[in-house]
């Protein structure tokens, strides 16, 4: 056997070389050794495939869709096979074999095609004003504000560990699942917090590196990677924010967190320099305050997450604000 010419999907389809890795024995253990010692310039390639064979598990559940697929390609593929071989004088146990060899290689080169895509991660974003909902593999529901982003696994299934990474405004209504009795976790990353939930509805925002997590339904459990004993259990209408180090919980309304799903951004006493960051991660708007008494002023109100000039209209009607606008800012005096 020419290993010298393999590359990492030849090693890991050999199988005198899975079972080196599998199952070492003084002969496999003997040879390969040597074999290395021989071509140095092969140790990455053949560290890769080894590390890929060891990670793969054919006794592994696969979902419905993933079995149907495996076989699916067995199926067309033997077929070829036979018509390949109707006019040939193969023996048929000799015939039996061969089909038997190629449905044993297509299982295997399907399964490190389902794996890979098992565990290919997939982003979805949002641009400034727009909002998108998606829904995951095991049926939970997200939501994205403008300017965030997701990002998950394609094998998310119900039977799955259920993680994602996000980053802006996220509402997620998550799927209760069960596997032999054990509720599944669903765990959301922001930035070093986690975020444990069973089946609820909450929302998340990591800007600026400030995180603020909302409980609308459920029971959620955060916690700082950095130091596990600084964890926060929350219900409903309450909520977790994190600046600097401490976890900080209060009771909120949980409506003015995820409004803004419905296409309506509400507030209540938000500070007008809090307004002013929003604009910017929602719209990238530079909302300047040029007067120094309207820092100290706050909004009370609501307008459509699509019309954000409605917003600039009220200000006007409660402060006596000049508003100019320039390019990409808008100024207050």
């Amino acid at each position: 056997m020419n290993y010298l010419a393999f590359d990492i999907e030849d090693f890991i389809m050999d199988d005198f070389f899975q079972k080196w890795v599998k199952t070492p024995d003084e002969q496999t253990e003997a040879f390969w050794r040597q074999w290395l010692l021989e071509h140095p310039e092969k140790k990455a390639v053949v560290a890769q495939a080894s590390k890929f064979i060891q990670k793969i598990d054919f006794n592994e559940k696969w979902t419905a869709t993933e079995r149907s697929e495996i076989w699916h390609n067995i199926a067309i593929n033997l077929e070829n096979e036979a018509i390949e071989n109707t006019n040939t004088n193969i023996k048929p146990l000799k015939n039996y074999w061969n089909w038997l060899a190629v449905a044993c290689s297509l299982v295997m080169i399907t399964a490190v095609s389902l794996y890979f895509y098992r565990f290919r991660t997939q982003e979805v974003t949002t641009s400034f004003g727009e909002i998108k909902q998606i829904t995951l593999n095991d049926g939970s529901v997200v939501t994205l504000n403008a300017n965030s982003s997701i990002v998950y696994k394609n094998g998310m299934y119900a039977n799955s560990n259920r993680e994602v990474w996000v980053e802006g405004d996220v509402i997620f209504e998550v799927s209760k699942q069960v596997d032999n009795g054990n509720k599944l976790p669903f765990i959301v990353h922001a930035e070093n917090l986690n975020v444990e939930v069973l089946g609820t509805i909450f929302s998340v925002s990591n800007r600026r590196h400030e995180k603020n997590i909302v409980l609308q339904e459920g029971s959620v459990k955060v916690t700082d990677e950095k130091d596990v004993a600084n964890t926060v259990l929350l219900r409903p209408n309450e909520s977790v924010s994190q600046s600097k180090t401490a976890l900080v919980k209060q009771e909120v309304d949980a409506l003015y967190a995820t409004a803004w799903k419905n296409k309506v951004m509400l507030f209540k006493q938000k500070s007008l320099v809090e307004m002013a960051k929003m604009m910017k991660d929602l719209y990238n708007i530079d909302m300047v305050i040029d007067n120094p008494a309207l820092k100290n002023e706050t909004f009370t109100g609501s307008f459509p997450t699509d019309s954000v000039d409605i917003f600039f209209v009220k200000l006007q009607k409660l402060y006596p604000v000049q508003i100019t606008k320039n390019g990409n800012s808008i100024h207050l005096k």
